[in-house]
């Protein structure tokens, strides 16, 4: 049980890092993306008509905030791993995080592999007590 509480924890952290350095990673590509956005704008105008150009830089939009979401859900399933909470979340995103080669790749499957043991999923089973803040002073 304590091996699987310290992977969790490890598994926590990872996915949040990650998730987080994704998140950077994806501002800045878009970022260096939008200084050449006008000038691929103009080029494509000449050659295909205006909502041809509109549909796929639309398409190109709802790509990026697509990515977005899962980075943040990324991030919310190591918090969630922590907790031990939202069993079918972490999974769910563990699936999707494969789709991120060849980092994500490996998160995923990791959680993955720790996600189907009896014992984990038993952690997540298992009320846990809320949490009391630390510093209880009486006045």
């Amino acid at each position: 049980m304590e091996r699987d509480e310290r992977q969790l924890k490890l598994l926590s952290k990872v996915q949040v890092i990650y998730g987080i350095l994704n998140v950077f990673v994806t501002y800045l590509f878009y970022e260096s993306i939008f200084f050449l956005f006008d000038d691929y704008r103009k080029s494509m105008e000449l050659s295909k008509p205006e909502l041809q150009v509109e549909v796929e830089l639309g398409f190109g939009l709802i790509l990026f905030l697509f990515g977005v979401a899962i980075l943040f859900c990324i991030i919310l399933a190591g918090q969630s791993l922590a907790r031990y909470e939202s069993y079918k979340f972490c999974m769910l995103v563990a699936v999707f995080e494969c789709l991120l080669i060849p980092i994500g790749t490996v998160v995923g499957v990791w959680t993955i592999i720790v996600l189907r043991r009896e014992s984990v999923r038993a952690l997540f089973k298992t009320p846990r007590p809320p949490e009391t803040p630390a510093d209880q002073s009486t006045a």
